[in-house]
C-alpha cells in the first residue's frame, strides 16, 4: 500500500457522546472507520522512516487531528505525568525499533499540544521529507524549526537528524474525547 492511498478522515471524526437506542446503529457507529484505522496501523508498522514521518505530518497538515488515535495505533503508554501546565505521556513505540522516546504533551484543558520522538540513528533526509510533506502549505524555516503560517493543524515542526517534534496549532485545537 502507498501512503497516498491512506484515508486519514478517521483522525478528524468527532461524534458527540450520545445514547443510541438502536443496537445496530450503536455497532455501526463503533465500527465506523475500522477499515481505515487498520490500514493506517498496518502501514505505520511496516513502512520506511521517510513514509512514517510523512504520514504524521500529513495527518496534521490541514487540520487539527486526534493524536490519541495515532498514539493508540503506534505505541503503548508507559508513563503518565501530571505537570503544572498539562499532562505528558511517555510512550513506547510498537514495531518501530529505529524510533525511541515518544512523548505526547497535552495542556491543562486536555488539548493536544505536541508530539516528539528521537531516532536511534541519524536520519539525514529529515529536511527533505519535511519540505516534501509541507508542499502546498505556506511555511518558513528558521534553523531547525519549520513554522507554518496559517490554515494548518501544525504550528511548527522542529527537527534534527535525530529528533522530531510537531507542535499543534492551538488556535484551532479541540477535544476528541
Amino acid at each position: 500500500m502507498k501512503r497516498e492511498s491512506l484515508d486519514f478522515e478517521v483522525f478528524y471524526y468527532i461524534e458527540a457522546m450520545k445514547t443510541i437506542d438502536n443496537p445496530i446503529e450503536s455497532i455501526n457507529e463503533l465500527m465506523k472507520y475500522d477499515k481505515e484505522k487498520t490500514e493506517i496501523e498496518l502501514f505505520l508498522k511496516s513502512c520506511n522512516l521517510k513514509d512514517f514521518i510523512h504520514v504524521i505530518i500529513t495527518i496534521f497538515k490541514d487540520k487539527y487531528a486526534n493524536v490519541a488515535l495515532l498514539g493508540a495505533l503506534i505505541s503503548e503508554t508507559i508513563k503518565k505525568e501530571k505537570k503544572s501546565d498539562g499532562t505528558l505521556y511517555t510512550k513506547k513505540f510498537q514495531y518501530r525499533h529505529e524510533l525511541k522516546s515518544l512523548k505526547f504533551k497535552y495542556n491543562r484543558n486536555d488539548h493536544f499540544e505536541s508530539l516528539e520522538f528521537n531516532m536511534s540513528t541519524p536520519f539525514t533526509q529529515i529536511d527533505q521529507i519535511i519540505e516534501e510533506s509541507l508542499i502546498g502549505k505556506n511555511h518558513s524555516k528558521n534553523g531547525d524549526k519549520y513554522i507554518l503560517n496559517s490554515g494548518s493543524g501544525i504550528e511548527y515542526i522542529e527537527v534534527t537528524p535525530s529528533f522530531f517534534k510537531l507542535g499543534a496549532n492551538m488556535k484551532i485545537s479541540k477535544k476528541f474525547h
